[in-house]
């Protein structure tokens, strides 16, 4: 059994540098073998910055190189399904960031890759295993009565950002409320069964095509609510996001992943970490874990397929009008 999991980057953008590459090199379970990215002179940087076996701008050496074990997708968001399908024919374990796909038939193309081919598959919903969601879960983990929940995520996107391109990015919805509609289900623990969601384009609709900003409302099958307010319009000065949840007599209170306020539970008190964690270096070592040991995966397939769901539903409940219903068959692979 292997102790280190030989590592090939794909995609040497500003989040793989600022997150996943200074976290994997100081994770003594990855080894960085690989940089690849469609730019020559972003994968050589990378591969310098940390001593890499080689860098390459062609995704097929990466998934013919018999020393990579996983591969971690961090591209555009269109590209993430077709390089998930293929790194999973090559016999890769991967880790995709968000979103899955740009649509669910994406999503279940991937999913049935991955099944198919046996490998391991992590989605980068790295926000419901942050400390604080983490511990709020397991606050409520023996809760006689439903939960309702609140989380903002609100932080001003120019409207000539990628993220905000249909074909691209996906929008707002796809490419990054995904994170929160997996940490809502994370805190919840109750099946998703229907969701009605308002908004628009807030930011230029001359320039953007798909909803920006809006608030969506999800109905559990244990009575449970929660609320997603997200908005591409708003001021950096403010914390981009906080969640606050209520059950019976009890109340928990999360500012920006950092401040936690715990209050009508038999333990109570504030829990204030020493900088923001969005449980990032928990994933990855949960998925090290995982994969070395050949356990469950954090974050597997149907986690990724429901809150990938759960996002394209919010974008057609904008656009009708109507309430959308979610089957459990929908989320399953």
């Amino acid at each position: 059994m292997k102790d280190k999991i030989n590592v090939a980057v794909v995609g040497c953008g500003g989040f793989a540098r600022g997150v996943h590459l200074p976290n994997m090199a100081g994770n003594k379970k990855y080894n960085l073998l690989a940089a690849c990215d469609m730019i020559e002179e972003a994968a050589e940087e990378v591969k310098n910055k940390y001593c890499m076996g080689y860098a390459t701008t062609e995704y097929q050496k990466v998934l013919s190189d018999p020393e990579v074990d996983l591969v971690v997708i961090t591209t555009r968001h269109n590209l993430h399904a077709e390089q998930s399908v293929k790194a999973a024919q090559a016999k890769k374990h991967i880790l995709c960031e968000k979103p899955m796909g740009m649509n669910y038939r994406e999503c279940k193309k991937a999913a049935e890759a991955v099944r198919r081919n046996g490998v391991k598959y992590a989605i980068g919903y790295n926000r419901g295993l942050a400390p604080h969601i983490k511990k709020a879960g397991e606050l409520l983990s023996n809760r006689k009565s439903p939960v309702i929940m609140y989380h903002r995520m609100a932080n001003p996107v120019p409207a000539d950002h990628w993220l905000l391109n249909e074909e691209i990015g996906g929008g707002r919805f796809i490419g990054e409320g995904c994170h929160i509609f997996d940490l809502l289900c994370a805190v919840i623990q109750s099946a998703p069964t229907l969701l009605y969601a308002d908004g628009g384009i807030f930011t230029n609709p001359g320039v953007v095509k798909i909803p920006d900003t809006g608030s969506v409302i999800i109905g559990f099958e244990d009575g449970s609510v929660a609320t997603l307010l997200l908005s591409s319009v708003g001021h950096p000065s403010i914390p981009k996001e906080s969640t606050e949840i209520y059950c019976g007599d009890s109340a928990i209170l999360i500012e920006d992943f950092q401040r936690m306020k715990i209050r009508g539970f038999s333990e109570e008190g504030d829990i204030v970490l020493n900088g923001v964690d969005k449980g990032h270096k928990i994933e990855l070592d949960l998925l090290a874990d995982a994969i070395i040991g050949d356990g469950e995966i954090p974050n597997g397939l149907e986690a990724a397929l429901r809150a990938a769901l759960l996002s394209f539903k919010s974008v057609e409940s904008i656009r009708t009008h109507e309430v959308q219903k979610i089957s459990k068959e929908e989320c399953r692979i």
